[in-house]
């Protein structure tokens, strides 16, 4: 799952780095919110983008966590849990204006799902990581989307439940992914 301020590269260009990065955090801050409400797991941010991934904790009946590990250990519900956070996230940034002018801030959103290695790289200031083509495509599907709109693969749209149905998903009619080819996707717009 990867997202997208729209804007904000243009915006960074107007203001003081100071207030992008007030911006930013107190965006971010609304978002970081919403992840254990979702059970999903924040991953790491760069700039605009803000990344979360599904499926890396499993919950129990009495909402203990424990870490999933190896091939076939996996949350049924991590699809719906990030395409729920999603609509939350879209609906939390709405409510917050861009510095430069006042517009509700709009996003793009891409998910996909399918198996990504985690772990601790490196010595010199150690942070956690996912790897594997996952990752990438959910980037993928972020840049070919559009602003206030979720964007999700096939394989995503494989996982959610029949009732997703009825939520106004459009086939895309197919994108082409840079190192992927042409892909099914979906969308969906969103209306705050």
């Amino acid at each position: 799952y990867a997202t997208d301020i729209k804007g904000f590269t243009d915006m960074s260009k107007e203001v003081p780095a100071a207030t992008v990065m007030t911006f930013l955090n107190d965006l971010y801050t609304r978002f970081d919110s919403l992840t254990d409400v979702y059970g999903v797991y924040k991953v790491e941010t760069i700039g605009d983008c803000y990344m979360v991934a599904g499926g890396l904790v499993a919950r129990d009946e009495d909402g203990y966590g424990r870490a999933v590990r190896g091939q076939g250990d996996v949350d049924p519900l991590h699809a719906m849990r990030v395409l729920a956070f999603a609509r939350a996230m879209l609906e939390e940034a709405a409510s917050v204006a861009l510095p430069t002018t006042g517009e509700s801030v709009k996003m793009r959103v891409g998910i996909h799902s399918g198996p990504a290695t985690s772990g601790v790289v490196g010595h010199k200031m150690p942070r956690f990581c996912l790897f594997g083509d996952t990752v990438n495509t959910a980037s993928r599907m972020e840049s070919t989307g559009r602003p206030g709109v979720i964007h999700v693969s096939a394989a995503t749209r494989a996982l959610l439940p029949p009732e997703e149905d009825e939520e106004g998903w459009a086939p895309t009619g197919g994108v082409d992914v840079k190192g992927r080819g042409r892909m099914d996707t979906v969308r969906r717009c969103f209306q705050p």
